[in-house]
């Protein structure tokens, strides 16, 4: 194997930033699209498909670009853990989001930071100092007075983003320690390899079980498609490549605890397409919570 596969990488706090700011960009826009478009959809119809494409796509960078890198990760055993903790985290969060408020999913799926920098505290032992847990607390209160308006109204789809959160911050904190070295386009190919193998196999199981099998939030029947839908799931595609690079690239690069931070950027994101896209209103908590995330990024970076 070789060397720059496994050397763990310098921290680049800059780029790293940069890296989730834009990585969440991106996803807050595929998910808004998801939000419209996967309800009538069997997620591993989704998913499968998603994947099937995004996957010849990530070979092709790694066969052009890395050459040197082999496609089986330096620890695969880590790195399909990881993936299978991503994997169920976006399962279950995108399942969430045709029952829920745009804004309000993100909300509650927003506790991530707060759970990596419990995990990278508890776990690995990383620095974190009263500055830093100063802005993380300052980044919560802006996500519960997001939630404010629906806090009474937390049923089952409110807890889903929730547990998806627990499980993100998992696979983040897992790049983080134990596949900080490896490629990202090669933790990406995993993940797509995990996700068509999860997804078709339920795939194959409904087909198996026939009309008598029910329909489920992750299984169904596949429903048929046309150019637009070819064509939103392409577009997706390139959204999950972006995604799932980008954000091994951040946690690669900074402290879970700074990049945690920022990854709240996401939300702001969510809000923004809410009130644009869904005619969410936007109230005067919700504009200090956007104020308050702000503020957390900034405390967090300079400590």
């Amino acid at each position: 194997m070789s060397i720059s596969q496994t050397a763990p990488k310098a921290d680049r706090v800059g780029i790293a930033v940069a890296a989730m700011v834009f990585t969440d960009l991106t996803l807050s826009i595929a998910d808004a699209i998801i939000k419209v478009t996967i309800s009538d959809m069997p997620l591993s119809q989704f998913i499968f498909l998603r994947s099937c494409i995004t996957l010849p796509l990530l070979i092709s960078i790694l066969k052009w670009r890395f050459r040197q890198v082999p496609l089986r990760p330096a620890f695969p055993g880590w790195a399909i853990v990881r993936s299978s903790l991503l994997l169920s985290s976006l399962l279950i969060y995108y399942a969430s989001l045709p029952r829920l408020d745009f804004s309000m999913a993100a909300a509650v799926y927003y506790t991530i930071p707060l759970f990596i920098t419990l995990f990278a505290a508890f776990w690995i032992r990383e620095p974190v100092g009263a500055q830093g847990w100063v802005g993380v607390a300052l980044g919560f209160v802006g996500v519960l007075l997001m939630l404010k308006p629906q806090a009474g109204d937390l049923g089952m789809y409110a807890v889903m983003p929730l547990v998806a959160a627990i499980l993100y911050s998992l696979a983040m904190v897992l790049t983080r320690t134990k596949s900080r070295g490896e490629n990202p386009f090669v933790l990406a190919l995993i993940f797509n390899v995990i996700a068509i193998g999860l997804a078709g196999g339920a795939s194959l199981v409904t087909v198996m079980a026939g009309s008598d099998g029910g329909h489920s939030l992750f299984m169904g029947e596949w429903i048929p498609m046309g150019w637009t839908q070819w064509a939103l799931i392409g577009l997706l595609s390139m959204t999950m490549l972006i995604g799932s690079v980008g954000t091994a690239i951040a946690y690669q690069l900074g402290p879970s605890s700074i990049i945690s931070t920022w990854d709240f950027s996401y939300l702001a994101f969510a809000v923004l397409w809410g009130v644009v896209l869904f005619s969410e209103r936007l109230d005067a908590a919700s504009m200090l919570g956007i104020v308050l995330i702000a503020l957390a990024g900034i405390i967090v970076i300079r400590r």
